[in-house]
């Protein structure tokens, strides 16, 4: 018979030899774990680059629309610049000036802009200084010597009538036009406007507001003017803009040229 002792030692020696099953299933276990990640460290390169070239292309093309976007916000300015200094004086001008027309001495005298297509040749020709026969400018000053003293006489229903045909006889003389459009306003005010003749009050005196809205109105071209600094320097990315001395003396030389030029044909002679 086996001791005890015996025993014991061939149990434990039978624990100690390896069991073959439990080693297959280990490697079999540590297999599949090594795979797992070596396909996850190949995943990683694979993907980290798609998704930071992705942002990257997001960031592009973000900046190229944010470019393209305020390319047509300049343009789109430019374009209102160029309007303001041009065609909205030359449609206020078209529009509001004295147009004439009535009867004078018996004929019946058509309206100025009449047969005048806007952006025609007829309607650049037409703002320029206009040019009268000497006999219709010399009429013209007399029905404005008659005028003013009717109305010295205080006979203003008569002065009226008189100053009423400069505007027929020399529709483009926009000095002596304004000048007999005052003094008409005058009139009806002398007559009891506003409270009679409200509408001709209105009328004469609006006119004048009006015509000064039209190229000789200094206000179209300090608009531009501004308009047109601001495009620039946003142009640049120049957020401050600050003036020059060059800047300084052309201003200058521009708004004395201006007066000049509103002194000989725009202000009234009063």
């Amino acid at each position: 018979m086996r001791t005890t002792s015996a025993v014991v030692a061939q149990q434990g020696q039978q624990l100690l030899k390896p069991n073959k099953n439990t080693n297959v299933k280990r490697r079999a276990n540590e297999k599949k774990e090594e795979s797992a990640v070596i396909k996850f460290k190949n995943r990683i390169p694979s993907s980290v680059p798609k998704t930071v070239v992705v942002g990257e292309n997001r960031d592009v093309a973000n900046s190229e629309t944010s470019k393209s976007s305020r390319r047509a916000v300049l343009a789109t300015k430019g374009i209102l610049v160029l309007c303001e200094a041009t065609v909205f004086p030359w449609l206020s001008e078209f529009y509001t000036r004295p147009k004439g027309g009535g009867v004078l001495d018996g004929f019946d005298i058509p309206n100025a802009n009449r047969d005048i297509r806007v952006f025609s040749s007829e309607f650049f020709e037409s703002l320029l200084p206009a040019e009268y026969s000497e006999y219709d400018v010399l009429r013209a000053k007399e029905c404005l010597k008659t005028g003013e003293s009717l109305m010295k006489e205080q006979k203003w229903d008569q002065a009226i009538v008189s100053l009423q045909q400069i505007e027929k006889l020399i529709p483009r003389e926009y000095k002596m036009n304004q000048k007999t459009k005052l003094l008409i306003a005058e009139c009806y005010k002398a007559m009891g406007a506003p409270q009679y003749f409200n509408a001709e009050y209105l009328e004469a005196k609006g006119s004048v507001w009006w015509w000064g809205r039209g190229l000789r109105w200094p206000g179209w071209y300090i608009i531009a003017y501004l308009g047109a600094r601001h495009v620039f320097f946003e142009s640049k990315e120049d957020k401050v803009g600050e003036a020059s001395i060059t800047e300084g003396i052309l201003i200058s030389v521009l708004a004395i040229s201006y007066l000049m030029l509103l002194n000989q044909f725009g202000l009234p002679d009063l």
